[in-house]
């Protein structure tokens, strides 16, 4: 495989981001090994944030990609020779963005249009889907692709587990919705209702006691298959085409589908499949997909299926 390297040096455009206070310096590193490209950047007293985020926007040939600023190297998949030359703008994010500095290797493109690309990019951002509880969709956390399943097949369903299950209220209409079986067994053998009422009985308080919620982050899900999500993790190449969208995540290239983690806060808290398709989603996928555009008003994408890390339930959510 053909091995390019490219380094931007960065010049300042704007003041009041270096630590000390003096001019911000550094270097981006690009290194393409056959068509996986690995970003590398290197400043010099970056200052830290309480708020908003730094975002590198990168031109490579024909594809513009915008990654966050973290501590490891990014990594993104096809992308085309640096022969044709590299750009790399560095911005500051919050409300706005605002540009801070910016390097170029051979045929440049302005500072202006990359700025323009990311500000195009937060438009067309796709919004945190909406938790489970607020907008749930019934399902069993199956394979949500033909093909795609994770090594190992599905996880064995809990005898008693609440998800797959649907909402059947003459069910809930035919039974004592409050009543408890302790509270039966307890008047069964001989307990006196109005003691119970009076709160002299001789009740068991485990029996009084509320039901316990799932708490959130509690990754009960992501726990019963994360042996085997990261073993898929690992055995399948990277693919950081949705990067753009979700910045915070991972994926991986399967077999006609990226397999993907959406963190929260560096917690697990979406487990996804994507498929790239223009049109309609697959119709494994159905409902339960949302599309997100490849480019800014692009028509072609990825029809994107979450499961809550918490849960395992299927979540719809709304372009806005």
């Amino acid at each position: 495989m053909a091995y390019e390297k490219r380094v931007c040096v960065m010049k300042q455009m704007k003041r009041g981001f270096s630590a000390d206070g003096g001019t911000l310096s550094g270097v981006v590193y690009l290194e393409r090994l056959g068509e996986e490209l690995t970003v590398t950047p290197r400043l010099l007293g970056l200052s830290p944030l309480r708020d908003g985020r730094y975002v590198l926007v990168v031109h490579v040939g024909d594809r513009c990609e915008c990654l966050d600023v973290g501590t490891t190297p990014a990594k993104l998949s096809g992308m085309p020779s640096l022969r044709g030359g590299v750009s790399v703008l560095l911005c500051f994010v919050r409300a706005d963005a605002e540009p801070i500095a910016y390097g170029s290797c051979g045929d440049a493109i302005p500072p202006e249009a990359l700025l323009s690309v990311l500000t195009e990019a937060k438009k067309r951002r796709l919004p945190v889907p909406l938790p489970p509880y607020e907008i749930p969709t019934p399902g069993s956390p199956a394979p949500l692709a033909p093909g795609v399943p994770l090594p190992g097949g599905s996880p064995e369903e809990p005898e008693n587990s609440f998800r797959g299950k649907v909402y059947d209220d003459e069910a809930i209409a035919a039974a004592d919705y409050y009543a408890r079986e302790c509270d039966e067994n307890g008047r069964g053998e001989g307990g006196d209702p109005q003691q119970e009422e009076e709160g002299t009985g001789g009740g068991d308080p485990a029996c009084d006691a509320p039901a316990p919620l799932l708490p959130r982050g509690s990754l009960t899900y992501y726990n019963e298959v994360r042996e085997r999500l990261e073993e898929a993790m690992k055995k399948f190449p990277s693919d950081g085409r949705l990067k753009g969208a979700f910045p915070h995540s991972d994926w991986v290239k399967t077999d006609g589908a990226l397999l993907g983690i959406v963190y929260e806060e560096g917690i697990p808290r979406y487990l996804c499949v994507a498929v790239e398709r223009k049109g309609e989603p697959p119709a494994d996928m159905g409902e339960r997909a949302v599309f997100v555009p490849a480019a800014p008003y692009s028509e072609e994408g990825f029809w994107v299926v979450f499961q809550d890390a918490d849960t395992g339930e299927t979540v719809q959510v709304s372009m806005q």
